[in-house]
């Protein structure tokens, strides 16, 4: 299907399903440079090479070292005439690659490891997301674990709550509200629960609580946060899955290390610069009256997640981290993620590959 098409049906996908729409500069069409506007060490790449790229769910700024690099014309530069594809609820992104929609997805590792184990051919190229920025923020009355005891939790479930239960085990609370227990609540993504007061804890992200608890106005000063990096309990969150089949072609392998490079830019960019990446975002119908200070506070929470390296360097894997997160969705809830471990999911096939380009700033 042409790109113009791929466009037009995603367009009527979003006013369908009543979805955010793309920024317009990521929904740009097919071009290939003339060799006069290339300087000589981007002649090599006047050939742009398509790649799809399937988004998470959640706020723009989630990912907007990738919007802003696609604003700064980073991966028109790598040589890649980069496709986004909007976020369908209901469905992981890594679905999108499964299916042969998208080449690459952003998600996190509970959902990715949960479609590998359920015969998926996805595989963990790259760890954008160092740092787990999933918390439980609670009212001010909360302000030692121990006093959860009896208070209602809202949990966000789907992949997302390992490390609350396995907290809960930790601190010798029941999930079962007699007995001096917990009530847990399935809580949906926003905060509406805990704002009208249904719950005494929210599950949140660091990133997304500025946003959500704005209308408490200087009351989130209060709230008392817990984060799960911190207790020691934080499971991988966003990271770069591709199709295992892919990852036997060197040309698809060096493709993508070309797109981690442009992506480290934009985040690289956003970290050096969030007056314009904030601009950016605030320019985003999304966006519409949120007060920039509270998303530059909200964008500074997600570099501090990405801990990008001083050379634009993104997507290393920690392997100590690995090997928790997979222990905690083994282990931690009640109906564990995952049953068993999962065998060849991650590769550092595209990684290494990113490393031989070094700096990348052509």
């Amino acid at each position: 299907m042409p790109r113009y098409f791929q466009g037009l049906l995603f367009a009527l996908i979003v006013t369908a399903l009543n979805l955010p729409a793309l920024p317009a500069f990521a929904q740009s069409t097919p071009r290939q440079l003339a060799p006069e506007q290339l300087a000589p060490e981007q002649l090599a790449q006047a050939e742009l090479h398509e790649l799809t790229v399937q988004l998470p769910g959640g706020p723009s700024l989630r990912y907007a070292g990738l919007l802003l690099a696609v604003e700064r014309g980073y991966f028109t530069s790598a040589g890649i005439d980069l496709v986004l594809r909007g976020h369908i609820p209901e469905e992981a992104p890594v679905a999108a690659v499964a299916d042969g929609n998208a080449d690459l997805a952003i998600d996190i590792l509970p959902s990715a490891l949960r479609a590998r184990a359920e015969t998926a051919d996805v595989v963990h190229v790259a760890q954008i997301f160092q740092r787990a920025t999933l918390s439980l923020v609670c009212r001010p009355d909360v302000d030692q674990p121990g006093k959860l005891a009896g208070e209602n939790i809202g949990v966000w479930m789907g992949g997302w709550e390992s490390s609350f239960y396995a907290w809960l085990n930790r601190l010798g609370l029941s999930y079962f509200a007699s007995g001096g227990g917990v009530t847990v609540l399935r809580q949906s993504l926003d905060a509406e629960m805990f704002l009208a007061g249904e719950v005494d804890c929210m599950t949140t992200t660091s990133y997304q609580a500025p946003l959500q608890l704005a209308p408490m106005g200087d009351q989130q000063a209060a709230l008392v946060t817990y984060s799960y990096e911190d207790l020691g309990l934080g499971v991988l969150e966003d990271g770069l899955y591709a199709r295992g089949g892919d990852l036997a072609d060197p040309a698809r392998i060096d493709l993508f290390a070309r797109f981690l490079a442009a992506l480290g830019r934009g985040w690289q960019a956003a970290a050096a610069d969030p007056a314009a990446a904030t601009k950016m975002l605030a320019a985003l119908p999304e966006n519409e009256g949120i007060d920039p200070a509270v998303l530059r506070r909200a964008l500074g929470a997600v570099n501090a997640a990405l801990a990008v390296q001083k050379d634009g360097l993104v997507g290393q894997l920690d392997p100590a981290a690995y090997d928790r997160s997979v222990n905690l969705l083994l282990t931690g809830a009640p109906e564990p993620v995952l049953t068993a471990a999962p065998d060849a999911a991650i590769s550092d096939l595209v990684f290494r590959q990113r490393r031989q380009l070094g700096r990348f700033n052509n």
